[in-house]
């Protein structure tokens, strides 16, 4: 069973995300399946954009922790097929945007969100930290004050506060929301396509944030989590559903 679903209009392919029970968590079908869609979306021409978003009530709540098998440290990172993507991605959150999620909205070059939707990166809660580039596109979007607050607390903010930080650039109701980003989608797509893959390119070496040690300090990190005793402890007390006992160890 597909983990996406991709519809292509007007130059612009649209992917939604497809796991709503899972509240659309990336397993390892749906990271084979997006590294395919955005591999022959840059191998066609025709295609000048993308737009994507998530079934049902979230955007999507990161990587699926309910397998109890430890984190690969070899496997890549969630964003990687937007990290290698040469056109421009709008992200159309239409709920909650937690952990890889959020780092998975941060890899796109636009974010329209619905009003309802929510942004967190709560790895710390589990034992772990954000292992996609979080630590390092989030302080650069809304600024290290807020970025300290969110990845340290782990706590959540809302749509008004992430328009207000520049997180997004604009809210709308949720049944807007995909006609809304379609919208802007059809716009870019009108321009010149190699104009816009080079100002791409410009724009994230202006952010600095696909820096290839920076993101290789914050994987190194995120793999040492992985290995210790509080990180499994994390895990097993989310699919326990119950408070995680730290040790520091």
């Amino acid at each position: 069973m597909s983990t996406i679903a991709v519809h292509v209009e007007d130059a612009v392919a649209r992917v939604t995300l497809e796991r709503p029970d899972k509240r659309n968590a990336i397993n390892d079908d749906m990271r084979a399946e997006l590294t395919a869609a955005f591999a022959a979306f840059d191998a066609d021409s025709s295609i000048r954009v993308v737009v994507l978003t998530g079934a049902g009530s979230a955007f999507c709540a990161g990587g699926d922790l309910s397998a109890s098998t430890a984190p690969d440290p070899h496997r890549p990172r969630i964003v990687e097929p937007l990290d290698q993507f040469s056109k421009p991605v709008i992200a159309a959150i239409n709920g909650l945007a937690f952990g890889g999620g959020l780092e998975l909205a941060l890899a796109c070059d636009l974010r329209i969100a619905a009003t309802g939707a929510r942004f967190a990166l709560p790895e710390v809660r589990i034992g772990s930290l954000p292992g996609s580039g979080g630590t390092q596109r989030l302080p650069a979007v809304v600024g290290p004050s807020l970025a300290a607050q969110m990845i340290l607390t782990g706590e959540p903010i809302d749509a008004a506060r992430a328009l207000a930080a520049g997180l997004v650039t604009e809210l709308c109701e949720p049944d807007k929301l995909i006609d809304t980003a379609m919208a802007r989608a059809r716009t870019i797509a009108r321009n010149a396509p190699l104009a816009v893959i080079a100002a791409k390119r410009a724009l994230r070496m202006a952010a600095g944030t696909h820096r290839a040690e920076n993101l290789d300090f914050e994987r190194k990190l995120f793999n040492e989590l992985a290995l210790s005793e509080d990180r499994n402890e994390g895990r097993r007390a989310f699919r326990e559903k119950r408070p995680p006992v730290f040790k520091g160890k």
